[in-house]
């Protein structure tokens, strides 16, 4: 969608892993362009084009991108039935063998690996191509990555080299920890982006970055020796009453993941019922994809029957997702603490806007920010997990409502200094 302002050049925010209908990729989308779009002329969101037509906001991206990652991700099928069951045509000959993610993951590795044929980076540095014809994207431009992928920055960095220095737009690429690691090689991704930073950089291409947590912001500088910002993510809705009622609801949202301690769930609610029988939460939890790798019927079977446990749908709409932040009175988000080293969340991000008190795991990459803004507690083992939600629930409702209010107040203010240095940096 494009909007204009007072401002004197456009702004292209880019995500070539917006094509599922669920996630967090297309909502950020919608929500840096409203942040950073008044700070210019134009703005124009640019998503894949296998994006389907249900996902919701789908109407306020453009569809043109291809996606670099159908080794790695299942498309979302194209069309939905009238019972709300997403389908795919059926289609003949070789195709099928090529709709397989595992086929197409072997073909890109062993092309490259083996014949030294880049397919992705080829595909997906055509598509630039097309896209700086298409829009007339020129030095007047800047492009915004929401959350930074291998391929689409590392050859958008490749076809800027190959243009004169007067005709390239200012980029920005905002690091979040997901797709800068994802290569079909055997070498790790995330090295070979970074020095192609440092190349872009020494000749001359308006380049900035910035990272979603301080930890990963201090990595970047001292890998890349350069100014990092720390940009967090949008304020994703307004503050809301917290119940904070006698039986407080303990919510666990996002979509039901290993490394987001989706089974720790079961131990951590059972450590509270064996250590504190007289506490009555009630629980609710978004379930795990049955096709996820790591999905067990048996453990979602035993979550299910924990007494008060509201075990919601895989997927939940954006009004559903809204009314679990809502009727919460505290989040529990255990995170994996190798996987989440760097990284940020949006779900602890949303939590903070909508005012609601956390527990999660040390050592996070966000785990500096719940300390920071001071909206929740820290823990580590299951025990302390349980310790720390008893702890938190007897909080008096006051103290809950000033530490989450100073918060989000706090982060306000974070959002709106780095989103002013980002504008700022984009358009000199």
């Amino acid at each position: 969608m494009m909007t204009t302002n007072s401002s004197t050049r456009r702004l292209f925010l880019v995500d070539h892993m917006c094509v599922l209908p669920f996630g967090h990729n297309l909502n950020a989308m919608v929500l840096f362009e409203r942040e950073l779009g008044r700070f210019f002329e134009g703005t124009m969101c640019l998503a894949c084009s296998a994006l389907p037509d249900y996902a919701e906001q789908a109407n306020q991206v453009r569809r043109e991108l291809s996606f670099p990652y159908d080794g790695v991700l299942e498309r979302a099928a194209a069309t939905k039935r009238s019972d709300g069951v997403a389908v795919n045509k059926t289609q003949l000959g070789i195709r099928p063998l090529l709709n397989n993610r595992l086929v197409r993951k072997a073909l890109y590795t062993a092309s490259f690996e083996f014949l030294g044929i880049d397919i992705v980076s080829g595909r997906t540095l055509s598509d630039w191509k097309s896209i700086f014809r298409r829009h007339k994207i020129s030095r007047a431009d800047a492009i915004f990555f929401p959350s930074a992928e291998f391929y689409g920055c590392v050859t958008l960095l490749e076809l800027l080299g190959q243009l004169p220095e007067t005709e390239r737009p200012s980029v920005h690429f905002r690091f979040i920890g997901v797709g800068e690691n994802v290569k079909y090689s055997f070498s790790q991704a995330r090295p070979i982006f970074l020095d192609a930073i440092r190349r872009a950089k020494l000749n001359g291409t308006r380049l900035s970055v910035s990272a979603e947590t301080p930890r990963y912001v201090e990595y970047l500088r001292n890998i890349l020796d350069i100014d990092v910002l720390f940009v967090p993510y949008p304020l994703a809705s307004e503050s809301a009453s917290i119940p904070w009622r006698q039986n407080k609801t303990i919510a666990s949202p996002g979509q039901g993941r290993a490394d987001k301690g989706f089974f720790r769930l079961n131990s951590i609610i059972g450590e509270i019922a064996e250590h504190y029988p007289e506490v009555r939460f009630e629980y609710d939890v978004q379930n795990m994809r049955t096709r996820d790798r790591d999905y067990r019927s048996r453990y979602e079977s035993g979550l299910a029957r924990i007494p008060r446990m509201n075990l919601r749908p895989e997927r939940l709409s954006q009004d559903e997702i809204n009314s679990v932040y809502e009727k919460s009175d505290i989040m529990l988000l255990p995170y994996d603490a190798e996987t989440y080293a760097m990284r940020g969340s949006a779900v602890y991000q949303e939590t903070l806007a909508v005012g609601r008190p956390v527990v999660c795991s040390r050592d996070l990459g966000f785990s500096d920010l719940v300390v920071r803004y001071g909206n929740g507690l820290l823990a580590e083992s299951d025990t302390e997990f349980a310790d720390a939600l008893v702890e938190l629930s007897s909080w008096d409702k006051k103290k809950v409502e000033k530490a989450c209010r100073d918060a989000r107040n706090l982060f306000e203010r974070d959002v709106e200094s780095a989103f002013t240095q980002v504008a700022e940096i984009l358009q000199s």
